[in-house]
């Protein structure tokens, strides 16, 4: 009887709640009930405009009619304030020519370099009935000019459009085209020269990025880390199938059809070498036409020629092509000097779709002021981080649900610390961000916003998640219970007779004959 009681205090008092313990899957506690609670189409972003007028009616019939045309929206909210112009202001703004005079004025008065501010300010002298430059300002002529005002708002600065399809992950034409979000970039030139034999190429990469693309980049580093590169890629020919087109007598073109040049790309990849770095690369190629089909131009699906300053073509989340075509004279003396203002130029407006800047619409009686430097304007910085901050929250949100979703389907996945770790640190960043965007706080807003993307990524694609994914409960069970349960049955069977013998009953034994 003590041999069997030495048994049954080995394996059942011992035994199973050791095994129990050493083969259960290691769970770190999450906050499974915030993660169900999240709602993307929850988050909205509060903005100040600032309404300057030259009278007390002339600001309240702009700030009704803006607040009208916002008050549906449930992702702007605009805090309107209202102010008169003073006297000398108004003189001055009445008085000089230029806008951009005008627009010194303003800004000796008023801070408009504050993110996430607008400054809508009256200014009689006006071609067009509404103005809207580089700064974070706007300007209209009188009251009259308020339907043109508040379309400008909405399609150039504020875009509640663009803004619903980044929360709801929508596939809208902007989302399509512009690179998912990211902490930061590869920006790389190519410079594609198939016959460097026949021709030379008078053209300073390296100097052309810096003086371009970083000045372009260095004005949203608040967003996103580049890295800018260049290279030279030599003897990479590429057939166009191009058909010559004679336009008059001595003078000819080659017609390329627009569904060829997807192949180029892929001889681009075969050679570019972009994809040695985990973070995404923006490519951007000057691919120069040999002398024996140059010009190149390009041709629609409808066999229309594209009409445009620069042959170029862009490919979404992958960058853009620019066909560098030599004149008849650069051929002869086998020298090719590309216009580095207009090349460089088109890449930039690539470059602006790429990010998220898109492009703005035509507004009857309203003036959008032409880029006259490589940086963004200031209130396309704005849009854009709004648009980045609700992008990356509904991308952390969206990982956070599938990652629990998935952790209840499968239970023996392995959530350790470092994953849980991750997980409450993006749940935190999701909470802290939604807050400063409803406070205004843009910078900060999208700083951790993008702090909960990265989290949630990590947490999303770590390694450890599939630990025992290869050895599930029921193979567990299959190995296990073929071992103890042979041994266990006469333990268990032993155990009526143990209890009677520890309560000093007698224990009955067969009578064996």
């Amino acid at each position: 009887m003590w041999a069997s009681a030495s048994f049954v205090g080995v394996l059942i008092i011992i035994g199973v709640p050791l095994w129990w313990k050493t083969t259960e899957v290691y769970r770190v506690a999450l906050p499974y009930d915030k993660i169900n609670a999240f709602d993307p189409m929850s988050h909205f972003i509060s903005s100040e405009l600032t309404v300057l007028a030259n009278d007390d009616k002339t600001a309240q019939d702009i700030a009704k009619q803006i607040e009208k045309a916002f008050e549906q929206s449930d992702v702007i909210k605009l805090k309107i304030k209202k102010q008169v112009l003073s006297k000398e202001l108004q003189h001055i703004l009445d008085s000089v020519a230029d806008e951009q005079e005008a627009l010194e004025e303003v800004a000796a008065t008023f801070n408009t370099n504050i993110h996430n501010t607008f400054y809508v300010v009256q200014r009689k002298p006006l071609f067009k009935d509404v103005w809207v430059g580089t700064e974070r300002v706007a300007f209209f002529r009188d009251v009259k000019a308020a339907p043109t005002l508040v379309e400008a708002l909405v399609h150039w600065i504020y875009e509640p459009s663009v803004l619903n399809g980044a929360r709801s992950e929508t596939a809208d034409p902007a989302r399509q085209i512009r690179f998912p979000s990211g902490p930061g970039f590869h920006v790389v030139l190519s410079v594609v020269h198939p016959k460097p034999q026949l021709m030379k190429v008078d053209f300073n990469a390296r100097d052309a990025v810096e003086d371009y693309i970083g000045s372009f980049v260095d004005e949203i580093s608040d967003l996103h880390n580049f890295t800018l590169k260049s290279q030279w890629l030599h003897l990479l020919e590429f057939n166009f199938e191009a058909k010559e087109v004679t336009d008059s007598p001595g003078d000819r073109h080659f017609a390329v059809r627009q569904d060829r040049l997807p192949l180029l790309l892929t001889r681009l990849e075969e050679r570019a070498a972009t994809h040695v770095s985990e973070r995404p690369t923006l490519n951007l190629a000057l691919y120069v036409v040999p002398c024996d089909t140059a010009p190149l131009v390009l041709y629609d699906a409808d066999n229309k020629r594209v009409s445009s300053p620069v042959q170029a073509f862009m490919s979404p989340k992958w960058g853009g092509v620019v066909l560098g075509n030599p004149t008849q004279q650069e051929c002869q003396e086998k020298l090719y000097k590309p216009n580095v203002n207009l090349i460089m130029g088109t890449f930039l407006s690539q470059l602006r779709k790429l990010l998220g800047i898109t492009d703005k619409r035509a507004v009857g009686g309203a003036r959008l002021e032409a880029l006259r430097r490589a940086a963004p304007r200031r209130w396309e910085r704005d849009a854009l981080l709004r648009l980045r901050a609700l992008e990356q929250l509904a991308s952390a949100q969206a990982s956070l649900a599938s990652l629990a979703e998935l952790l209840g389907e499968i239970s023996n996945i392995v959530i350790n610390d470092e994953v849980g770790a991750s997980i409450n640190l993006a749940v935190d960043s999701i909470q802290r961000a939604g807050q400063l965007l409803e406070r205004g706080d843009l910078l900060e807003a999208h700083k951790y916003a993008q702090q909960g993307f990265l989290a949630a990524e990590t947490a999303f694609m770590e390694p450890s998640l599939l630990a025992l994914l290869y050895f599930p409960d029921d193979q567990k069970y299959a190995i296990y219970i073929p071992l103890f349960l042979p041994i266990m049955f006469p333990v268990v069977l032993s155990l009526k007779n143990l209890i009677l013998w520890f309560r000093g009953k007698p224990v009955h034994k067969e009578k064996i004959d």
